[in-house]
């Protein structure tokens, strides 16, 4: 029928997502602040991070690269737009699969509480779908999460060690 247009796709639920580390929050903060760290942990398990640029400053750039299992790349790039350390961040990112439109923004916004010796990380996303075919963004998610937690895991305690 003509006049009628294909319906926004509904967002997804903000996904929340809770680690505790063994080390201080300053160095599980320190972990987002640039590049060389970034690309050490940010992705999942069985993805790799060849290539980011960060520049840790309110209105600095935030832009990283996955490289999928099967070697397609998909880009996160966007801003940061909240940093108080050590004790939250946040950055607003869209993401795109090679160059392709823009798939979905997500919204990112991480706090460090003190844990006793430790540290309490929430991670929390929203999103805004761009296409359709990514409505369901979340599925996954928190797998993801997991394991790219686990890598950041090893990265603080790298940075621990005095690395």
């Amino acid at each position: 029928m003509t006049g009628e247009t294909e319906p926004k796709a509904a967002a997804p639920t903000e996904l929340v997502v809770t680690r505790r580390f063994a080390a201080p929050r300053e160095l599980v903060f320190k972990a987002w602040s640039s590049a060389e760290h970034i690309k050490r942990w940010f992705s999942p398990e069985d993805c790799t991070t060849p290539a980011a640029e960060i520049d840790f400053r309110v209105g600095g750039v935030f832009a990283v690269c996955m490289r999928l299992p099967d070697g397609v790349e998909s880009w996160s790039r966007g801003r940061f737009d909240e940093i108080v350390a050590p004790e939250r961040l946040a950055f607003t990112s869209t993401v795109t699969f090679g160059d392709s439109a823009p798939l979905f923004t997500a919204h990112t916004s991480v706090a460090f509480a003190q844990d006793g010796d430790g540290t309490r990380m929430t991670v929390r996303q929203r999103y805004d779908i761009h296409d359709a075919r990514f409505a369901d963004v979340t599925q996954g998610a928190n797998e993801g999460w997991r394991t790219t937690l686990d890598k950041l895991e090893r990265e603080v305690a790298r940075i621990k060690a005095g690395g």
